[in-house]
């Protein structure tokens, strides 16, 4: 009679483990938590939001004065009220304009920077509110490197500072490379040529942000033939008066027809990954053939 009970013993404790969130279930044992990014549709401008996999959040640049509050009302709606880590790209209107709208509404763990000082009103802004609010702030540089759990964030540059190349604050920003398992994301800011030359060559990344919002000078043939993007994403304002995304870029894009092309001007794109692969929001890819 011992022995016959002894199994129904094994089966409460078992069941008692379960209840208590020690012993997860086979399904939640396999299931692989998602990175969610996001697009953000500023405008003429650009904005991107990072949600690890562990929760903690990145968002890079917040777009425009207009931009700041479309970023607001983005992250309010998915209930988010902290963001780990704000990046300025570059100290640009377009990219920093609307930091003073996220940083007064969220909690911000750090400020990351290009550490270019421009001087405009705008970066004036920026950085005397994170004085007053007291937020943690560095500049990172090449080969900087922080984890968010399994999700590493590179810095590929700037790796100098750049002086005399016509637009200095582009070429000295912030390029990023953030990579969860086999699946990665390159995030170029408005980088043009002459620091392109700095960097050496590119990291593959399954993601690639075209620099300064599809620009001849952003983006070109040796860029995707190192890199190798599965998908570009293009972040611009529709009828711009840059004339951005170049027609020089959309013709190369064409080229590579095995990329496909993402661009914001009529709302947020999200894209998922568990590590392995990428899923796109198919609804908003655009033709290269154009």
């Amino acid at each position: 009679m011992k022995g016959q009970n002894k199994p129904s013993f094994i089966v409460c404790a078992v069941l008692l483990l379960l209840f208590a969130g020690l012993v997860p279930p086979a399904d939640a044992a396999q299931k692989v938590p998602d990175l969610r990014y996001y697009a953000i549709d500023v405008g003429q401008g650009d904005s991107s939001l990072f949600v690890f996999p562990n929760g903690q959040t990145m968002l890079v640049d917040a777009g425009g004065e207009a931009g700041g509050k479309r970023v607001v009302r983005l992250l309010r709606d998915m209930g988010l009220k902290k963001i780990d880590v704000v990046v300025a790209s570059h100290p640009h209107s377009d990219h920093i304009g609307g930091m003073p709208e996220v940083l007064r509404r969220f909690s911000v763990g750090q400020v990351w920077d290009s550490g270019y000082a421009h001087g405009s009103p705008e970066q004036v802004a920026f950085y005397r509110l994170i004085q007053q609010k007291n937020i943690p702030f560095g500049r990172p540089k090449r080969g900087f490197k922080h984890a968010f759990g399994d999700v590493v964030v590179a810095g590929l540059g700037p790796a100098m500072e750049l002086r005399g190349t016509g637009n200095d604050a582009n070429n000295n920003c912030l390029v990023l490379h953030v990579t969860y398992g086999n699946v990665s994301f390159l995030l170029t800011g408005d980088m043009e040529r002459e620091e392109r030359r700095t960097l050496g060559k590119l990291p593959e990344a399954t993601l690639l942000k075209a620099a300064h919002h599809g620009s001849e000078d952003g983006t070109d043939a040796r860029m995707l033939r190192q890199v190798a993007p599965v998908a570009i994403v293009l972040s611009y304002a529709k009828g711009n008066p840059y004339g951005h995304p170049h027609r020089e870029v959309r013709a190369l894009l064409a080229r590579f027809s095995e990329i496909k092309r993402f661009d914001t001007p009529g709302g947020t794109l999200k894209f998922r990954t568990d590590g392995k692969t990428l899923t796109y929001p198919k609804e908003r890819e655009v033709k290269t053939h154009e």
